[in-house]
Parts: structure tokens; C-alpha cells; sequence
């Protein structure tokens, strides 16, 4: 019978060396976790922000005060000379072929509404730059906005 004791030797644990690793496992995947759930929290509230309605305008809740320096008068604006297009368009050619000038281009239509001028349509001159719109659409632009919507000139 032959049996060694080796006294000098360790022995080896590997159930303890085991259960470290098993931790910082645990650990490690618990931070990766986080991490990622981080990140979606930021795309997420990015993106909700990013499709937010615009804030609308309630006009019953507007200070009086707010909107006296927001827009004309009724007053103001009916000052503003109205035309038909017909009649401008006749006019200028008129006054082209009698001095052999060449005639005004007050272009083709509204930059407001996009839309062409037809015959028919009541046109608003701003006077202090000359540019013509829509009636309705400029009386609109003027309930928002103070200045010309081409050259940002105030009508005041």
C-alpha cells in the first residue's frame, strides 16, 4: 500500500474562484443592463420632444397688452389703398404704351397663399415698400406679424 501525503501542497479551491467570476459576471451584465436602458430613456424623450405640437395660440387667453404690439389696427390697416388686379394690370400697360416705358411687374401672385393673381382678386399695396397681396391673406399675415412678408419693412 502505497499512499503519499503531499503536507507541502495546497490544495486547490475551485468552487470559491468560481463564485468570483460568477459575480463579477452578474455585475458586469447588471451595468451593460443599465446602460442600455439609459440610452433608450435619452431616445426616447429626444424623439418625444422632437414631435411636440406647437404651442397654439388662444386668442381669448392673449394679454390686451400683448396683443396691441402684435398687430394693426383695423383703423391702420384700411388706410392700406385696395386695387382689383384687373385694374392695376390695365393701368400699368396704359401708362407703358403712352410714355413707351416699361411697365411694373408687380408679379403674378400672392407670396402669402402662393396662388396666382386672377382678375377678380382684391389686392392690398403696402405702402412703404410697394408689395402687393391678397387682401384677405395680408389683412391675416398683419394679425400676426408687423412686417412685410417679402422685405420685413414695418408698415408703421
Amino acid at each position: 500500500m502505497n499512499t503519499t501525503i503531499n503536507a507541502g501542497k495546497p490544495s486547490s479551491n475551485t468552487t470559491g474562484n468560481h463564485q468570483t467570476e460568477t459575480a463579477y459576471d452578474v455585475g458586469i451584465a447588471f451595468f451593460v443592463l443599465i446602460f442600455i436602458l439609459i440610452i433608450f430613456y435619452i431616445y426616447y424623450m429626444c424623439k418625444r420632444s422632437s414631435q411636440a405640437p406647437a404651442p397654439t395660440i388662444d386668442s381669448d387667453s392673449e394679454d390686451d397688452s400683448c396683443v396691441s404690439t402684435s398687430r394693426l389696427d383695423n383703423d391702420i390697416l384700411s388706410t392700406f389703398p385696395t386695387f382689383l388686379y384687373s385694374e392695376i394690370m390695365t393701368e400699368s400697360h396704359k401708362a407703358a404704351s403712352e410714355t413707351g416705358a416699361i411697365s411694373i411687374d408687380y408679379g403674378s401672385g400672392c407670396s402669402i397663399c402662393l396662388a396666382d393673381y386672377k382678375p377678380s382678386d382684391v389686392l392690398r399695396l403696402f405702402p412703404e415698400c410697394g408689395h402687393l397681396f391678397h387682401m384677405s391673406c395680408i389683412d391675416t399675415w398683419l394679425r400676426v406679424q408687423l412686417t412685410c412678408p417679402v422685405c420685413r419693412n414695418s408698415p408703421t
